[in-house]
């Protein structure tokens, strides 16, 4: 618990307002955020080796060829801003079990990430031989090592001080470098209207809820221009949306218990919401 006045992350103001679910929003961007009464440390105790396997997700790992699509997609529209001459290392926060890094590593020179999962790092490390460790980012000694692109895949949602963490990166990117970041945009359509009922909302694990503009905004505050920014769409397996939709709303395991059995489980579905945006920003 904390009881230091919370400033936005986006914009660094410290007038806000309560509105629905909880949430606070910034009066001078608009950026949302749950009360801060959780640490870094709280909130990544959160991700046992569980939260993958029958907490938020399904079975992570059963649908790696699904995530990989996914992430195959971003390393496509990243790789128009790139130079290969230049950029040429990459590190990644939150990498979780590896995929993005092991789908990346033929396109870098060296790719590397951290991840505060024990398990999901582990797996990455010793089973992807991949540069993956499990740490807090912002207490992870990176020395004088510098990178040309950095992604936050579906991550800085989850953290307390996302700003923190952009303020790191920048310290270790020079001109040119690029960061790359998913998350869900609240000021989508599909969030406006579900309001509550949105299915990225759902504090403490998802604890700041950014528009385009407060992404912008803060990605400003750390001398990166936003270069890219619009909605994706995604790939998910059939099991992992009936998980979500009927086991983890209804408790009712049939409609999952059917897809195993019929062998669908694995078929992947690309859906777009507009309601998750991809932003690019490019260090001055």
């Amino acid at each position: 618990m904390t009881n230091v006045a919370p400033r936005c992350a986006a914009c660094d103001s410290a007038s806000y307002e309560p509105i629905f679910g909880g949430l606070l929003r910034c009066k001078d961007c608009g950026h949302a955020f749950a009360p801060p009464e959780a640490t870094d440390e709280d909130l990544a105790a959160i991700y046992t080796e569980n939260y993958f396997t029958g907490e938020e997700y399904h079975n992570y790992l059963a649908d790696k060829d699904v995530a990989q699509r996914n992430f195959r997609a971003r390393l496509r529209v990243l790789k128009r801003f790139m130079d290969p001459a230049r950029h040429r290392r990459l590190f990644e926060v939150g990498c979780a079990y590896g995929f993005f890094l092991e789908a990346a590593k033929d396109v870098f020179a060296s790719v590397q990430g951290v991840d505060v999962s024990a398990a999901a790092a582990g797996y990455a490390k010793n089973n992807l031989h991949l540069d993956a460790t499990c740490a807090d980012f912002l207490k992870y000694d990176l020395g004088t090592r510098e990178f040309d692109v950095a992604c936050m895949w579906d991550t800085i949602e989850h953290l307390a001080h996302p700003d923190l963490y952009i303020a790191k990166l920048a310290d270790h990117m020079k001109t040119g470098a690029l960061i790359a970041i998913t998350t869900g945009d609240f000021a989508s359509l599909n969030a406006r209207v579900r309001r509550t009922k949105w299915r990225l909302m759902h504090p403490p694990s998802h604890a700041h809820y950014f528009s385009i503009a407060s992404m912008t905004t803060m990605l400003d505050r750390f001398d990166f221009d936003t270069v890219y920014a619009r909605h994706c769409g995604y790939y998910r397996s059939l099991r992992s949306m009936a998980y979500g939709v009927f086991v983890q709303k209804h408790s009712d395991t049939r409609a999952l218990d059917l897809m195993n059995r019929l062998g669908l489980g694995g078929f992947p579905l690309y859906l777009n919401f507009y309601d998750i945006m991809y932003v690019i920003g490019r260090k001055r």
